[in-house]
């Protein structure tokens, strides 16, 4: 079993990422309902074994050497566990979408190559279990196969998967795009093909969305433990780092307190559009007392991309409410007083940007990052240096240490262009400018498509300084709602519509069929 698992490693491992991404992508855009789910479920196994046989000599998998029956059996167990949820869901796909929210959130610690990874275990469980669902009613041609043609979004995304999958092919780093390729893009793909596909009524878009809030109370209440007590639940490097500051950080159950403002930043932006919505003086109290909540936690993560993306979702939620030009007039002014602040009076703010190192020292070493990546995109600015290539070409380009080199360059578009090139950047902005316009659709008119609106450009930002855009699974969720949810009718469509049944009132009945007399 070994020489088999060690001969699809090396350069083959490059070619299986290449397939493993076409299938995601071709699973978005393939003209057939049952060619998705075909796809789809193509995708999901090959992507394990693809990471199986890249850490084929890694301890974590030392398991399979040892005793192969022992691995086949847990192999098993969790095909099992997976096809019997997969049942549950395939009679009642109401329960998925309560599943996924249930899941976002939590990781589990895993240690994958001889590095601690994050993974959402719990979610890639629900999307395996959803994909059976799925596929095997048209597999079994009990469920209807429909056509349907994708939308620029859909392509779009799809352009991006087959990219970063093509772009493995000179990656100075293969382990990493695989990684990339397996915990994120391939199930979050099948995550966004299986949301796309629900019937998001007003129902199912609230109790999701109660869900998400309950849990953000929640965290926030293990924040305010973690606070009062200065311990932590997870992460010790980050207690270490609390001790050389004079401020104490939460991060409740996630392990990094930007991820967890993240979350917070995204469920108050949701509920901001809803309390815009609400007319009933006890909602609206239950809406504010969540938020001052959410808020207070927010401010223990010291999260400043968090509070910059809330900001920035609160703004379009108010363009959209109200009118978008006075809103961008006065965000405008706004940044405009910032910054003429930050520039003259920078011993008031407490922000010093006389110089880069200054720059970097505050920004906790960014600034270097996205410089050197922009070295990187402009030593190759084609085609880049490759998926997943980011951590180790800054590395060998800039002469620095493991220590001060990270996975990306806490700014997605800069980490784009340094692993895509020139291509990848306008994959990514294409991306960009077809989920707004898709979003923006009846977002005017519907409180859900407001919200997923000013969560989508929240992300947008909040990447612009944290990254992890593409790795975060509510970024794939808040783009398939873009698709998903109902466009609500405008104003000439439902002005047409009450014509049409007016019109059909007032045809009158055709008279009955004369017959002739007998005789």
């Amino acid at each position: 079993m070994t020489p088999l698992i060690a001969a699809l490693t090396g350069p083959t491992s490059k070619v299986g990422v290449v397939l493993v991404t076409a299938l995601a992508a071709s699973a978005l855009v393939a003209p057939r309902e049952r060619t998705k789910a075909i796809l789809a479920l193509l995708a999901l196994g090959l992507a394990p074994a693809l990471l199986i046989a890249d850490l084929s000599d890694s301890p974590q998998l030392s398991i399979i050497h040892r005793s192969p029956l022992i691995a086949i059996a847990l192999g098993l167990i969790g095909l099992g566990i997976v096809a019997g949820l997969g049942w549950v869901l395939s009679g009642n796909p109401r329960v998925f979408p309560f599943l996924v929210a249930l899941a976002l959130p939590f990781r589990l610690p895993i240690a994958v190559g001889g590095d601690t990874a994050n993974l959402l275990l719990p979610l890639y469980l629900v999307v395996a279990s959803g994909a059976v669902a799925w596929a095997v009613p048209l597999i079994r041609r009990t469920s209807e196969d429909t056509a349907k043609r994708p939308s620029l979004l859909e392509w779009a995304i799809a352009g991006w998967l087959l990219l970063f999958g093509i772009a493995a092919l000179w990656s100075g780093d293969p382990s990493k795009a695989i990684q990339q390729a397996v915990f994120f893009y391939v199930p979050f793909s099948v995550l966004f093909a299986l949301c796309v596909r629900v019937n998001w009524t007003s129902e199912l878009v609230r109790g999701c969305g109660l869900i998400l809030v309950g849990l953000a109370l929640i965290f926030s209440g293990i924040a305010f433990f973690e606070y009062g007590t200065e311990t932590l639940l997870l992460n010790p490097k980050l207690l270490i780092s609390n001790q050389f500051h004079t401020y104490f950080r939460v991060n409740s159950v996630f392990f990094d307190p930007n991820i967890f403002g993240r979350f917070l930043m995204l469920v108050m932006v949701g509920l901001s559009a809803a309390l815009l919505d609400s007319k009933r003086g006890r909602n609206l109290g239950l809406i504010c007392g969540s938020l001052a909540v959410l808020l207070a936690a927010m401010v223990m993560t010291l999260s400043q991309s968090s509070f910059v993306g809330l900001l920035a979702g609160l703004a379009i939620v108010a363009a959209l409410r109200w009118s978008p030009w006075k809103v961008g007039l006065l965000t405008i002014l706004l940044t405009v007083v910032a910054i003429s602040a930050v520039v003259v009076s920078p011993s008031s703010t407490g922000v010093k940007i006389h110089s880069l190192r200054v720059l970097n020292n505050e920004s906790s070493g960014h600034a270097n990052l996205v410089s050197g990546g922009i070295d990187l995109f402009a030593a190759r600015p084609i085609a880049g240096w490759g998926s997943g290539s980011f951590s180790k070409s800054y590395r060998q380009e800039t002469r620095s240490g493991a220590p001060t080199a990270v996975s990306a360059s806490h700014t997605t578009p800069v980490t784009a262009a340094a692993e895509e090139g020139l291509i990848g950047l306008a994959v990514y902005l294409l991306l960009i400018v077809a989920a707004f316009v898709r979003a923006m659709e009846g977002a005017r008119s519907s409180t859900a498509r407001m919200a997923v609106t000013a969560g989508l450009g929240a992300l947008i930002i909040h990447s612009l300084s944290y990254a992890a855009f593409f790795e975060d699974p509510i970024t794939w969720v808040i783009l398939a709602l873009a698709i998903g949810l109902p466009v609500p009718l405008t104003l000439e469509q439902r002005r047409a519509q009450r014509e049409a049944r007016r019109g059909e009132r007032d045809v009158p009945d055709e008279p009955a069929a004369e017959v002739a007399p007998a005789t």
